[in-house]
């Protein structure tokens, strides 16, 4: 967790925006805010936050416009800027990126989501910090070791403490020295990697291509700062995030490379289930809504460019809110679970199953040979929702209204489709339930 003493800005022109980001991160870090991307411009001139939480939609000057003002100084160039927005298409976060934020938050917000992503960040910001102010003052100390022996024995001492892995090499790549975390993270002692080079580390699993273009910098005499995975000498891969950097001596002549390594592991691992919470449905696992309609928007796009067929299926079920109020809902967590497997064991895995509310599901289906083929997807997911279910020693049982639309004879668009994959669905609800219907124009002019 950060340092409870780290400064967030929140910048949204909505008070109540503001209120409900405050209050979520208000154990973690201190908070200030703005109204405006102006008035957000002259607090961060005068009191620099470790990150800013940034609007994307204000009026006067919206989020991307305060970005890049920020970029452009190279005083505020390094704060860590996060987008929150409402808005969750694909290029909206591609140009955030492009801009320079660090990640997007999306409203509603998820606190839990908020407040994880926030302290990465924080935290990342801090080690960063931490690594360049080690690094530089590790190469200032090597390049005057001679005329600094008292300030080189401080400095070792720190580095022989150091939470980061420090490794020092002659031109040539073969360890000079390597600090005592370096063995407690890899499993070797000094005796083991003295005179070897550091590719006795290698997993395999890094890009060839990084480790050239390593070389190729250290060789112009530059600074390399990249991710490498590792294996330790048990064959537990771990990754780090390195810094390289030549040693020069008062002519200007590379002596030596001092790499200063932080394992990021855990931080890689925790970002994964982040990406995956944000994307996913925590109770089924399925596609949330977000995901959806991105992979929809997708198969658009390849259905059009081939002419193929593209099918969207909305599905409600029926008799399950009986089954909620009877048995409680830790029993309809379970039916819906299994109803998530059993439309997953009805599609390819080319296809995608979504659930988009609480007993609201939807299914893409791509590249068909033919429109018929939606209807006989649809029927087997019916067919198979309606098998008994034997839940805690009870046999329980639902079945659906299924609506389909099709591309490109129902829409062209993934909001077309969807209100006609919906209108056909209520029509199952209003001719009898426990059937799939076919979008008809009848329903959209109904």
């Amino acid at each position: 967790m950060p340092s409870p003493r780290a400064q967030v800005l929140i910048v949204d022109d909505q008070p109540e925006n503001i209120e409900v980001l405050g209050e979520t991160l208000a154990d973690i870090c201190e908070i200030g805010f703005a109204l405006s991307g102006p008035e957000g411009l002259t607090q961060v001139a005068e009191h620099r936050p470790d990150l800013i939480l940034l609007d994307v939609m204000m009026p006067d000057m919206n989020g991307y416009e305060v970005l890049e003002i920020l970029q452009r100084d190279p005083n505020t160039r390094e704060v860590p800027v996060i987008f929150v927005t409402a808005r969750i298409d694909a290029d909206s976060e591609t140009r955030g990126i492009e801009a320079g934020a660090v990640d997007f938050i999306h409203k509603p917000i998820n606190p839990q989501v908020v407040k994880a992503r926030v302290s990465a960040h924080l935290e990342r910001a801090q080690q960063r910090a931490a690594l360049a102010e080690l690094n530089q003052q590790l190469q200032d100390s090597l390049a005057q070791i001679k005329a600094a022996q008292s300030r080189l024995l401080v400095l070792s001492t720190a580095i022989e403490q150091s939470p980061l892995t420090v490794m020092v090499t002659d031109l040539d790549g073969h360890i000079e020295y390597v600090n005592p975390y370096f063995t407690q993270l890899t499993g070797y002692t000094f005796d083991e990697v003295h005179g070897r080079k550091p590719s006795m580390l290698k997993s395999g699993l890094t890009d060839p291509t990084i480790y050239r273009d390593l070389w190729i910098q250290l060789s112009q005499g530059q600074c390399w700062v990249g991710e490498i995975i590792n294996r330790t000498k048990a064959g537990d891969t771990y990754v780090e995030e390195t810094h390289i950097a030549p040693v020069v001596d008062a002519e200007g002549q590379r002596q030596h490379y001092v790499a200063i390594k932080l394992d990021i592991t855990e931080r890689k691992h925790a970002q994964q289930k982040l990406d995956h919470l944000a994307h996913y449905d925590i109770l089924t696992n399925l596609p949330n809504r977000s995901l959806f309609l991105d992979r929809a928007e997708r198969g658009l796009a390849l259905a059009k460019r081939h002419d193929r067929p593209l099918a969207l299926l909305f599905i409600d079920l029926d008799k399950f809110k009986p089954i909620n109020d009877t048995w409680g809902h830790a029993v309809g967590d379970v039916v819906l679970q299994e109803v998530a497997r059993r439309m997953q064991a009805c599609v390819r895995e080319s296809d995608t199953v979504s659930r988009v509310g609480g007993d609201e599901f939807v299914v893409l289906l791509l590249n068909l040979n033919t429109p018929a083929d939606a209807l006989m997807v649809a029927e087997k997911i019916r067919v198979a929702l309606n098998e008994p279910m034997l839940i805690d020693d009870k046999t329980l049982s639902i079945s659906s209204c299924i609506g389909v639309a099709l591309y490109p004879e129902h829409g062209q668009t993934q909001m077309e489709l969807s209100r006609h994959a919906d209108a056909a669905m209520y029509q199952a609800k209003e001719r009898g339930r426990d059937r799939v219907v076919l979008f008809d124009a009848t329903m959209s002019s109904a």
